[in-house]
């Protein structure tokens, strides 16, 4: 296959994808994603990122043509770019990667693309496990968990509850991960991430989903506890609380049987709520907010 120069790349991938050739796409996203790996090894950062924006501006019209393969190939490809990007050190570049994967996810659930708002998730789980969670900032750690947030909403305002469940199982692995790293306002943002999405759940029957959305919480609860992690146990006790009279509203048939077992571990915690705890809370959705306007 021809590789492109940038310039004729980003036009062949636009127009094809108006086309829907889908092979002169591939043509131009692998001669993109070449080109950023090039930039990359010769320490040009800003060209990298410059191409793997391009990437992403072709497959976000692509995915909204529903090209499911162009989606999963660019997830694929800028998934590579990360990890080349942070072996080489290059934050930006990788930050850059990481968005745009998961705006793709979020569009590809919004257009009813399972197979690859699934490879979205999953690979941003597997770019947050490249290393510890205490070498990552708090706000890139915030990102990814309300970018795979965003993937499970848009993936249940169509009504797919396997990516939804897909999505909000890497949430609560992320969730789980800060606990154990007893980093306790990353912990607190993601569970209160997972009770969003659990009200999703609620609203949409996903009776399996929530299932497991609520041992993903009684987990980091517990995580949370072992670490004492007080407050991001209290946390887990109250989403819990709040998901099962949800449930129970909907008539759903497991999950609030799992959540009442659930609660089982925080009933002699003996933690309460305080002013603390509310302003802590605050805090942490304002974080949010700030983090949510850079994405």
């Amino acid at each position: 296959m021809i590789t492109l120069n940038e310039a004729e790349a980003v036009d062949v991938g636009l127009s094809s994808v108006e086309e829907r050739n889908e092979s002169r796409v591939f043509q131009a996203l692998d001669s993109l994603t070449k080109i950023a790996e090039d930039f990359l090894s010769e320490n040009e950062e800003a060209d990298a990122s410059r191409a793997i924006l391009s990437i992403s501006d072709i497959a976000q019209v692509a995915t909204q043509e529903g090209m499911e393969f162009v989606t999963i190939n660019s997830v694929l490809a800028l998934g590579k770019l990360a990890k080349t990007a942070a072996e080489k050190g290059y934050s930006s570049a990788r930050n850059r990667t990481i968005i745009a994967i998961g705006k793709l996810g979020k569009t590809a659930a919004s257009n009813s693309l399972e197979a690859g708002s699934k490879v979205a998730a999953t690979t941003l789980m597997e770019i947050w496990n490249l290393s510890s969670p205490k070498t990552k900032d708090r706000e890139e750690m915030l990102a990814f968990s309300m970018l795979l947030k965003d993937i499970g909403s848009a993936a249940a305002a169509q009504e797919m509850e396997e990516a939804f469940l897909n999505a909000v199982t890497c949430l609560g692995e992320i969730g789980k991960k800060e606990a154990a790293e007893s980093l306790e306002t990353e912990t607190m943002s993601t569970l209160l991430l997972l009770e969003e999405v659990g009200g999703l759940a609620a609203e949409k029957y996903f009776d399996k989903a929530l299932s497991s959305l609520a041992l993903s919480i009684e987990d980091t609860g517990k995580l949370s506890l072992k670490n004492g992690l007080r407050e991001a146990a209290l946390q887990s006790q109250w989403a819990l609380e709040i998901l099962k009279v949800q449930a129970e509203e909907k008539s759903l048939t497991n999950s609030p049987i799992v959540m009442e077992m659930a609660l089982d571990s925080f009933k002699l915690t003996g933690i309460t709520e305080t002013d603390e705890n509310t302003e802590r809370l605050r805090e942490i959705k304002e974080l949010q907010r700030k983090v949510y306007l850079d994405l």
